[in-house]
């Protein structure tokens, strides 16, 4: 290492183009590194579904799910299996294990679902897929006076336009029903024409099938040849011919169905402030760029050619999101480099403040060309790593070049000043480098989602540390090891650093050396009061004081109300549902205007434009959303200044203009920028169903009575009417079977798939039922056809009993289990999830089990994910510690000075969660990323001043002596260090900007944990130094006297002297009645006595 320092500091040539090197590279890897506005997370899940067209929840789960879970149980990698029996659905989904290959455990799924062969006849083939995120861009709204059929071809329309851009390759469009032919029969014209539905299907079947007939081989080429051809439009469908008299008359599809060319009866719509609307969502995939991706919907948009009195705009917009957070950070990081920079030449020359902060590009710009090399991109996580280090990247130039002044001033040319002070602060610096390698490492390994997210920020974190060391061991030197006078304004640097400096020794020498004179003095008392200190922030977490949410919410321009109601309600249910959302929303829009804080703002708050959706699909993931159709959201763009009145705020009120919503499975009312999840979530297991419905009605009772806890959803709590078809024996005799009768049941209600004929991309079913006039009502069902075994027909009543009953309208597994999910929000600002869960367990979940050796419970969903995340995160950190641990001690040759730096790290935590308290901020995953990385600074410090202490020992100086000098000769690199990473997180911590939010725990932990661990190094530490040098010679005057032998009359005065020594302190009389040897013994106690009192 010292070799390799002297060579580049001799050599300032390659050292410039070492320099030259990662500043090009970086600039040149920007503009082709992927942009997007978070990074691709692999969800590592796979999603099986089954469709069992109108077969109910309980049917599903015995026949479908409980199958397909048997199947799929312990495949190998396989962990977590949660299945929803539905009406008409079997939704499974299997987590995989990390450390597994999804795309291998996808592929011995797909083999066992196909050797799978005890399904039930008219259940679908499985689907499997991987699970993953889809990345939208940008959502476009069509809104205008169109009717339905028209907002479906204008909306077709511009996503083909949008299509054919080069930079986009996937839109969806969302709010219309998928596409479907309808082919009607009335109940009158089966009777009247003696016809069946099957019948009628296997008719027209017959006339839409196409044969393929082989090829023609000509001398004019090959033809292909085929038989029948597919009808093209309604008008054909009505032409098929379904049946021929023996007098030749033709009985046409046309004569007993309506045909309707629309779309499905699973209503979905849209309306932006009151008009129709449609929303098309532009989609990143694969490496594209989000921006290039924005840039080519803007430049749609300015070319746009729509009817007259249709709109087209932008409801969101990520690449905006990602500019402004962009921007955010670049500007942060400028200032915070401008603050960083002044702060060194207000303590350093101005030369050399300028070649330690030059560090600063160089590393970052060397990380920024190390990203597409490690398959990372620009996204706001990976730029908020750069600002997170911003200051901790100077730390090891700061005091590299600290030492290389210091040499100077010792007298020293340039280049050997150069030289012997890198090389002198080389080892220690390289350790210091590895320990916060460390400390960073636990993030690389953190489970979930969440973790993968978080991944980018040790990886570009680490990347730029081990530049750090690169820069300041091998670049700086080189600059600073030139001899030039200085002149002008360096000249004029130079006097105020000197200044500065002389002011700094005269005030050590006033004021700080008296000040660690005193605490060295009253070192356990001061022990005890950063003990102390330690135990009130634990006690700020444990009672509430300052809350833990570790997935925090990040407030918007946008708040939502999203309401489910359970499977089976009506859509007039539905359709009231949003307009009463819409009416409260204008209620709200009219008190906001006559709200005092919010009119009297700089920026009133105005809601700009309210967007309502009845049928949601969550398109998050490419998962199968089968409850879309029961969802309804309304959601409000709102404006101006929210510093006095926040979204979330506005999103409370909202819900309390409102009110409650009774029949609805959930309720949210938020303003979240990320999908929202319960705080509270927990599963309820009990075999029995009722006993699991009762259950988690007590729970979500017992929840909704708790202050601060609000929106409480059970999932068992929707019910639906099921009419149970029992065959008669009038039925039995008449020859038919339940099979029978079930299939023509569905056939009517549910349809038969005549065929499927594409319009542009997309697949258009051709569905032939009963008459919607005709299969409304309980009576419809009585009086439906049904043809016996002998051909003729009766209505259903006459062969089968109906019975009505009502049933959940869910059924959920959890890992085999039949469960019930209770969730619940909580106000973070009235009590915590903790507290909740405490009382609960206490009120409920506890006397419940111990009733029912059958019942079970357990966390899930953001509970479950927060305790799999924090043990994780605490097993990688002991470990780091452990490895940190191991390096101080190949550092320091022994454990005693180890266990004084890892004894500072926990301290850290004090100044973040101060610093969290006096801001009013709650502790976030973002805080605890601050927080390892206020450990290594910790770690940093400490290390170099115990290096310092070390190095004044070996050179005679007594403990005391060399902790006062130590102190002093390191105060001004472990202040510069304190304060330019405090400068360089300063201006995100003062940031007032939405985009900011989310980033602000993570500075608040480092600029305040930093600024607590000065103390920390500067008077802990060396009060502990001499605490443990304490305990060490008491522990070695106790081993001494205790192997000391029996005073005796025959012992020397050397003895007798020692003996005085040794045993001051502990009391006991003088053991010699010789004079000459009682006064040694005397003179040795009086001796050790005196010097304790001067050593204090």
């Amino acid at each position: 290492m010292n070799r390799s320092i002297a060579w580049f500091a001799r050599n300032g040539a390659v050292a410039n183009l070492l320099m030259m090197t990662l500043l090009l590279a970086g600039l040149l890897a920007i503009p082709h590194t992927r942009q997007e506005t978070l990074p691709n997370v692999p969800l590592d899940r796979i999603g099986i579904y089954v469709a069992y067209p109108q077969a109910t929840p309980e049917t599903v789960e015995s026949l479908v799910c409980t199958p397909v879970e048997t199947a799929v149980d312990d495949v190998e990698g396989g962990t977590e299996l949660i299945s929803e029996s539905r009406e008409g659905l079997c939704s499974v989904q299997l987590d995989v294990l990390e450390g597994h290959d999804t795309g291998d455990v996808l592929e011995q799924i797909r083999t066992r679902l196909d050797a799978l062969d005890n399904l039930p006849k008219g259940a679908a083939r499985p689907r499997v897929q991987e699970l993953i995120v889809r990345n939208r861009v940008v959502r476009l709204l069509l809104s205008g006076s169109l009717s339905r059929t028209d907002l479906y071809q204008l909306g077709n329309r511009v996503r083909r336009q949008l299509l054919n851009r080069d930079a986009i390759s996937s839109v969806d469009i969302e709010n219309l029903p998928e596409r479907e032919m309808a082919l009607l029969v009335s109940r009158d014209d089966l009777y009247r024409y003696e016809l069946t539905l099957d019948g009628i299907a296997a008719a027209a079947s017959q006339s839409v099938q196409r044969i393929a007939g082989g090829v023609l081989r000509s001398d004019k080429g090959d033809w292909l040849l085929q038989t029948g051809e597919q009808p093209g439009d309604a008008r054909a469908y009505e032409q098929l011919v379904i049946r021929q008299s023996e007098q030749g008359d033709l009985l046409s599809l046309g004569d007993v169905a309506q045909v309707q060319d629309g779309f499905s009866r699973d209503t979905q719509a849209a309306w932006l402030d009151g008009k129709p609307a449609v929303a098309l969502d532009v989609y990143r995939v694969g490496d594209q760029n989000v921006l290039d991706v924005a840039g080519a919907v803007r430049d749609y948009l300015a070319e746009a050619d729509l009817p007259p009195g249709v709109g087209l705009q932008v409801w969101s917009d990520d690449a905006r999101q990602f500019s402004e957070r962009s921007n955010l950070l670049w500007r942060n990081a400028l200032q915070g480099l401008v603050l960083l920079t002044l702060m060194l030449a207000i303590f350093l020359t101005l030369r050399l403040a300028g070649w330690v902060a030059l560090g600063i590009p160089v590393c970052m710009l060397g990380a920024c060309a190390m990203l597409p090399l490690l398959g990372e991109s620009f996204n706001t996580i990976s730029l908020f790593a750069f600002i997170l280090v911003l200051g901790i990247v100077v730390d090891d130039a700061v005091i590299v070049g600290e030492s290389i002044d210091h040499q100077r001033r010792q007298g020293l040319t340039g280049g050997q000043a150069a030289i012997s002070g890198a090389q002198r602060v080389a080892k220690p610096i390289l350790f210091a480098v590895m320990t916060t390698l460390f400390a960073f490492a636990p993030l690389l390994f953190l489970p979930g989602p969440e973790g993968a997210l978080m991944r980018v920020i040790p990886i570009v974190s680490m990347t730029i540390l081990l530049l750090s060391l690169v820069e300041s061991l091998w670049i700086l030197p080189a600059h600073l090891s030139h001899d030039r006078p200085a002149r002008g304004l360096w000249l004029k640097s130079e006097q105020l650093a000197t200044r500065l400096n002389d002011g700094l020794e005269r005030w050590l020498d006033q004021r700080a050396r008296p000040i660690l004179q005193r605490c060295l003095h009253w070192r356990y008392v001061l022990v005890v009061v950063f003990v102390g200190l330690f135990v009130f922030c634990c006690a700020l977490v444990n009672s509430g004081w300052l809350t833990m949410v570790l997935f925090s919410r990040v407030e918007g321009d946008r708040v939502m109300a999203e309401v489910v109601f359970p499977q089976g309600t009506g859509d007039p249910r539905l359709a009231r549902e949003v307009r009463e959302l819409e009416d409260s929303a204008q209620a709200l829009a009219r008190q906001l205007a006559g709200d005092g804080e919010a009119a009297q703002a700089e920026a009133p708050i105005h809601i700009d434009a309210v967007f309502a959706e009845q049928g949601v699909r969550q398109k998050t993931s490419n998962a199968r959303d089968p409850g879309a159709r029961y969802r309804v959201r309304v959601t409000l763009a709102i404006s101006g200044d929210t510093s006095a009145l926040p979204p979330r705020e506005i999103a409370r009120r909202w819900r309390d203009q409102h009110g409650v919503i009774a029949d609805a499975l959930s309720v949210k009312f938020h303003a979240s920028l990320m999908q929202v999840k319960p705080d509270i979530h927990i599963n309820l297991f009990h075999p029995d169903l009722t006993t699991l419905q009762r259950m988690s009605e007590q729970a979500a009772l017992a929840l909704a009575r708790m202050d601060g806890v609000h929106e409480v959803a059970n999932n068992l709590h929707a019910q639906r009417t099921i009419v149970d078809i029992n065959l008669r024996e009038e039925g039995e005799r008449a020859g038919l079977r339940a099979e029978q009768v079930g299939a023509q049941v569905r056939n009517a209600f549910h349809g038969i798939e005549l065929d499927r004929w594409f319009e542009q991309d997309r697949e258009v079913p051709v569905m032939l039922r009963l008459a919607q006039a005709d299969s409304r009502q309980i009576t419809d069902l009585e009086r439906m056809p049904v043809q016996l075994a002998d051909g003729e027909m009766t209505v259903l009543a006459a062969v089968a009993s109906l019975s009505r009953r009502q049933a959940p309208a869910m059924i959920s597994h959890y890992d085999g289990r039949r469960s019930a999910t209770v969730s619940a929000f909580v106000d973070e600002h009235t009590t915590s999830p903790a507290l909740v869960m405490a009382e609960l367990r206490k009120a409920l979940l506890d006397p419940m089990m111990a009733a029912d050796d059958k019942a079970g419970w357990t966390v899930a969903g953001k509970q479950a994910a927060i305790k799999d995340f924090l043990s994780h995160l605490s097993i990688s950190y002991l470990i780091a510690l452990a490895a940190i641990f191991f390096l101080l001690t190949i550092l320091f040759g022994g454990y005693g000075q180890p266990l004084l730096v890892m004894a500072a790290i926990p301290f850290g935590l004090v100044g973040a969660f101060m610093g969290h308290f006096l801001l009013g901020y709650s502790v976030t995953l973002w805080s605890l990323v601050g927080i390892i990385a206020v450990s290594g600074v910790v770690v940093n410090d400490n290390l170099v001043l115990l290096d310092a202490i070390n190095d004044l020992r070996d050179k005679g100086a007594s403990l005391r002596d060399a902790v006062i000098r130590g102190v002093s000769g390191r105060l001004r690199p472990v202040m510069l260090t304190s304060i330019t990473t405090f400068a360089g997180v300063a201006p995100l911590m003062l940031e007032t900007s939405v985009q900011a939010r989310f980033l602000i725990p993570m500075a608040v932990s480092l600029a305040f944990g930093v600024l607590f661990a000065t103390l920390v190094s500067l008077l802990l530490v060396p009060s502990l130094l001499v605490v443990s040098n304490d305990v060490k010679g008491l522990v070695t005057r106790w081993l001494a006297r205790w192997r000391a032998p029996q005073a005796s009359e025959q012992d020397t005065v050397e003895m007798a002297y020692e003996r005085g020594r040794l045993y001051a302190g502990w009391g006991g009389a003088n053991p010699y009645h010789d004079a000459v040897l009682g006064s040694a013994w005397e003179a040795g106690r009086q001796d050790y006595m005196q010097g304790q009192v001067g050593a204090q």
